[in-house]
């Protein structure tokens, strides 16, 4: 009994002990359950974002603009993706396994193949660190420019590959080249002259400048020549100006013939031209080069099936130790071009000492001039114009004179001419202007309402804004009549066409549209002048002096006079003949037709105070009457 129990007592103890271990065994195994479901999460988890990472990495790569390769480190393509494959125009099939040397650059440019066998990258290299551009080529032979960026990694198993990011930029490569293109071709013409190609006056002047202070600094000099085309307008208006503009590249080709590489011709106005020539020792070899340049300049050249033969003055100074300003190197190529066009033209001058002196000396009358017309201390005279028909006295012309304090009067010919180099015209056509509407103001009170009055206008008056209407409002304000108001134009003036609103034949119409006279004055000594009372609406021509004065010894003057006579009479224009010094040329003059005239025979030039004087005379008892009719 006690063995059994024993037993049966053990044995409820080793039941018990199996089921403690039993549950012990059963809650580690829950444990572990929940351990390796928890991990079998993460690691689907994982796998997922490594399903979804790949598959964007996937997208990425083959869907991308920009071309990607990967290369092993001697170059070797190992994988493409389908940009890259567009851009080269290539199947993967035709990149895989070889290196982009053997197809994608230019033929001409294409390595050998044992320098393709030689090619390795170096990781440690800066160069691939950089962004590289290259033209390359497409299957097709298109080349295209490649902006390629390098970067190095290794694989999994150990190797080093190439990544390459490739980027077709041909069109921003184009885009830049032509923006480039412009912006040479803005600065090209900011520098440049359109015709002739040559420098124009900046360039001339930054030029002339910077050779200047390396001149001074080196002890060389420089020379410049200043050419001017001799009787330039001629060429236009006989020829036209597809003519004249051939002219003036004949001349810049010649300019260039003599300039060397480190020298600079430019087109500095109209039918000027300047070259600056460095390392110039010698006047002698400056006079040279000068007259060299005359000669080629003179050579014929040809144009529309045809020989033109121009010529040309030639000013030319060398550089004064230590000076560096171009200006006054210009002045005085500009002094010695004006002495050689005072000495006949169609040659050359250089500014010499006593070239100097007398540039000196004009430099301070031409400061005495401006002066004087900035001060309104010009002098003003008046020479009556007669007609013989009539037998009175028709009307006065203003006239402008300079009496200098120290030297008395001087005479237009020497004063106009530097009042149009200071550009002081306009200025002193408006002063002559002004006193012309006083006298006749004063004419009209005195009794002579019956007189018209006339005074010149210049280019720069013409050009002058505001010219016609200072002239309304002074002819309305001085209670005067416009159509005994005249102004006197040179038949040698410039006048481009009436349809131009800017141009002088513009400003004539204005001023015949406004009710004044407009004439030609010195008509018969340029070379258009038909075509002008053709073109311009003048009111008549006054004819040249050098003309009339001949019309009794010269039998060719006096058939252009008799024609010129005839023709206006004809168009109903008015005829004024200037420069009458006798009786026998107003004789001559009125048996041609012309019946009215001006010079020396009929009156001096009167001053203001004499004047008045000088008409009642006239009208007591003139002393032309003795003229013959």
């Amino acid at each position: 009994m006690p063995d059994a129990v024993s037993f049966l007592i053990t044995a409820v103890i080793a039941l018990l002990g199996g089921v403690f271990l039993l549950g012990s065994l059963l809650m580690r195994s829950q444990a572990a359950n929940r351990a390796l479901s928890a991990t079998l999460r993460g690691t689907r988890r994982d796998l997922i974002r490594q399903l979804r990472e790949a598959e964007h990495f996937r997208m990425a790569c083959e869907h991308a603009s920009d071309g990607i390769v990967i290369q092993t480190l001697d170059g070797v393509v190992v994988w493409p993706n389908p940009a890259y494959c567009r851009i080269m125009g290539r199947g993967p099939e035709e990149i895989i396994g070889r290196n982009p040397l053997s197809y994608a650059l230019p033929k001409d440019k294409t390595p050998s193949k044992k320098e393709i066998r030689a090619f390795r990258y170096d990781p440690d290299d800066p160069v691939f660190d950089t962004l590289q551009l290259f033209q390359n080529r497409r299957k097709n032979g298109e080349l295209f420019w490649n902006q390629i960026s390098i970067s190095f990694r290794k694989s999994t198993a150990g190797d080093h590959h190439a990544i390459l990011i490739c980027r077709d930029v041909t069109q921003q490569i184009q885009q830049e080249e032509r923006l480039r293109e412009t912006r040479n071709k803005l600065v090209h013409e900011a520098t440049h002259d359109s015709l002739t190609g040559l420098s124009n006056r900046a360039a001339f002047l930054d030029f002339t400048a910077g050779a200047l202070e390396s001149a001074a600094d080196t002890g060389d000099r420089i020379g410049l020549l200043h050419v001017d085309l001799d009787h330039f307008k001629a060429i236009n208006d006989t020829h036209g100006h597809s003519a004249g503009d051939a002219a003036l590249i004949h001349v810049a080709s010649a300019l260039r013939a003599e300039a060397s590489d480190r020298s600079l011709v430019a087109r500095v106005g109209g039918d000027e031209f300047v070259a600056v020539l460095p390392e110039i020792r010698r006047v002698e070899d400056l006079r040279q080069i000068a007259d060299r340049v005359a000669s080629a300049v003179a050579e014929p050249f040809d144009w529309n099936d045809r020989l033109i033969t121009v010529s040309c003055s030639i000013g030319a100074t060398l550089q004064s130790e230590g000076e560096t300003d171009p200006n006054a190197l210009l002045l005085q190529a500009d002094f010695a071009l004006y002495e050689a066009k005072t000495l006949g033209r169609s040659r050359a001058e250089i500014y010499d000492e006593a070239l100097h002196s007398r540039h000196m000396q004009q430099s301070e009358r031409a400061s005495e001039l401006a002066d004087a017309v900035d001060t309104g201390t010009l002098d003003h005279v008046f020479q009556p114009i007669f007609d013989l028909h009539g037998q009175k006295v028709q009307g006065l012309e203003t006239l402008v004179r300079w009496t200098h304090p120290e030297d008395g009067v001087i005479g237009p010919d020497d004063f106009l001419p530097i009042a149009d180099e200071l550009g002081l015209m306009g200025a002193l056509d408006l002063g002559s202007m002004s006193k012309a509407l006083e006298q006749k103001h004063l004419l009209d009170r005195a009794g002579h309402g019956d007189l018209s009055i006339s005074f010149n206008a210049s280019s720069s008056l013409l050009s002058h804004p505001e010219f016609v209407n200072r002239l309304v409002w002074g002819v309305e304000a001085g209670g005067l009549s416009r159509e005994q108001v005249a102004i006197e134009v040179l038949e040698t003036t410039a006048f481009g066409k009436v349809t131009e609103n800017s141009s002088h034949a513009a400003t004539i119409r204005d001023l015949r549209d406004a009710g004044f006279k407009v004439y030609l004055d010195d008509f018969g000594v340029g070379y258009a002048g038909l075509a002008h009372l053709a073109e311009l609406a003048v009111s008549g021509v006054k004819i040249d002096r050098s003309l009339i004065q001949n019309v009794r010894a010269e039998d060719t003057a006096a058939k252009i006079v008799r024609k010129i006579i005839e023709l206006c009479n004809d168009l109903g224009l008015d005829v004024v003949a200037e420069g009458v010094e006798d009786r026998q040329t107003a004789d001559a003059l009125l048996n041609m037709g012309c019946t009215t005239v001006q010079g020396y025979w009929i009156s001096r030039p009167l001053r203001p105070e004499d004047l008045s004087g000088w008409l009642a005379a006239q009208q007591v008892g003139p002393a032309l009457r003795m003229i013959s009719g």
